[in-house]
């Protein structure tokens, strides 16, 4: 609340008014509360769960987010890794892969989904999904882009988090168009309904 400055109090009473008017309201998928993940922000599409995790739920799909990339904090960022440094996070991962060949071919095959969000990518040899790349090299987002520069690799980011479920960003774009929350929310976890529900009823 500090980094607020003279605008804490208004924020504050923003939080407490959305808590209430919010107050026991449950996003349900078929009649069950949802997993409502989020994170800071998408590269203008975000990701069906099963891009990064093993199950593939249905609310969680891909869907557009309108974020203002010029308007979020670390909504860009580049990272680079001398070739040492590349070879040794992703040998650690994957001890079988083969960097023999020059750097400029040791990432290839690179397939992305909607926006730049990468879905897989082969790296000395193995294939491997756009969210374990973001893992292994500690990246902020798996929309990325990569180039070889003076013999270091360099990957190019777009966006902040896992990529699944709602946007903060994006959400709070929707909200300054004039979308309610409950248009936000079925936005961001496709076909959910929200509904009154009591401790006891989700419990």
């Amino acid at each position: 609340m500090t980094n607020w400055g003279d605008a804490a109090d208004a924020y504050e009473t923003k939080i407490e008014n959305a808590v209430s008017a919010t107050d026991g309201q449950t996003i349900l998928y078929n009649g069950t509360p949802v997993l409502a993940v989020f994170h800071s922000s998408s590269a203008g599409q975000t990701k069906s769960s099963g891009e990064v995790w093993t199950q593939d739920l249905p609310y969680l799909r891909s869907v557009s987010s309108p974020e203002k990339g010029n308007e979020i904090p670390n909504y860009y960022s580049r990272v680079e890794f001398t070739q040492a440094e590349f070879r040794g996070k992703f040998l650690a991962a994957y001890p079988n892969a083969d960097f023999s060949e020059d750097v400029s071919h040791w990432i290839s095959g690179m397939t992305t989904t909607e926006g730049t969000n990468v879905d897989h990518v082969t790296v000395g040899g193995v294939r491997v999904r756009g969210s374990e790349m973001r893992t292994i090299f500690s990246l902020r987002s798996a929309s990325f882009e990569t180039e070889v520069q003076d013999g270091k690799i360099i990957f190019f980011v777009t966006g902040y988090g896992h990529g699944v479920g709602m946007s903060q960003y994006g959400a709070n774009e929707m909200a300054k168009e004039g979308s309610t929350w409950r248009e936000i929310v079925e936005h961001y976890y496709v076909g959910v309904t929200v509904e009154t529900r009591t401790r006891n009823d989700v419990a």
